[in-house]
């Protein structure tokens, strides 16, 4: 396989990974998980996550303009994770980081 088609193979899996459930199949399949394929897993599942939830307490008030909303902004990171382009989502980026010290500082005042 040729740089191309790993490439284009590579921005598939990142595409793909904003359709539902198959980020969680490439989770767990996936022999060899790229930084870049587990930030679209992590971004797509924080978005699901954020979508269901808001969902569920506000969908008597907002339910369908919520689902086009989530529908768009994962269409949108799909088209950009299929043309390669730079995805960051700081919120997200932030979070996991504060969350990944919080479990080091715990795992210090274990030990």
């Amino acid at each position: 396989m040729g740089k191309s088609e790993t490439s284009k193979n590579m921005n598939l899996k990142h595409a793909l990974c904003y359709i539902p459930l198959v980020a969680v199949i490439f989770f767990f399949t996936e022999s060899n998980k790229s930084a870049e394929l587990m930030k679209h897993i992590k971004y797509w599942i924080v978005l699901f996550i954020g979508y269901s939830l808001l969902q569920s307490l506000l969908a008597w008030i907002l339910g369908p303009l919520l689902f086009f909303i989530y529908i768009w902004i994962t269409v949108f990171l799909w088209f950009k994770a299929y043309n390669w382009e730079k995805v960051e989502l700081e919120h997200i980026d932030n979070l996991e980081q504060k969350i990944k010290e919080k479990l080091e500082t715990t795992e210090k005042k274990k030990k």
